[in-house]
């Protein structure tokens, strides 16, 4: 007889399914079976705060400080642990022989950006090139190169023969009023 063959024939990868009857309770993030675990974890975990308070009452009266309110010795407690965190992240970071050199520590910021730093030879070419193009363009624009003399020389002819030909046109719109001023008067004398 095949080994495997039968009623209870097994598939690959089976035995996923040990969680799907779990939940989970959205305040402590803990895996919920029951409604009876979850009363009993709650008692378990107010009579564990409630010792605790009385724990810190009678140290503080025995200190002589103040009485903390519930959520003051929690901010403090807090605090304590951040504390405590920074303490331990600092102590790891002072060992020479974990530090991965390849690590960055310090972000740029957009205020780094404008702190000076050594070009790259493109950019130092690009940088010159745009450089000396605007010197070039700014000697233009005053007339002293040699493409902007050129410039202004042709558009001083070119400005004089607009003008000579505004005026010959001028002359000639002059010369038709008189002679047909002159047409004018030649009709009136014959009929006249």
């Amino acid at each position: 007889m095949v080994r495997g063959t039968g009623k209870f024939k097994q598939k690959r990868g089976g035995g996923r399914n040990f969680s799907k009857d779990m939940s989970f309770d959205n305040v402590n993030r803990k895996p919920r079976e029951d409604a009876d675990a979850i009363e009993e974890e709650d008692s378990d975990e107010e009579s564990e705060e409630e010792s605790e308070e009385e724990s810190s009452e009678e140290e503080s009266g025995a200190e002589g400080k103040p009485e903390l309110s519930r959520t003051e010795r929690r901010e403090m407690k807090k605090k304590e642990a951040a504390d405590k965190q920074k303490k331990a992240e600092g102590d790891e970071e002072e060992d020479p022989d974990l530090i991965n050199p390849n690590h960055v520590t310090k972000k740029l910021n957009i205020s780094d950006l404008g702190a000076s730093r050594e070009l790259t030879r493109r950019e130092r070419e690009q940088k010159e090139k745009q450089d000396a193009k605007d010197r070039y363009w700014k000697l233009h624009v005053q007339g002293k190169t040699d493409e902007a003399k050129a410039d202004l020389s042709r558009l001083a002819k070119i400005r004089a023969e607009r003008e000579a030909a505004q005026a010959k046109r001028k002359a000639e719109a002059e010369a038709k009023t008189q002679e047909a001023e002159a047409k004018k008067a030649a009709q009136l004398a014959k009929r006249g």
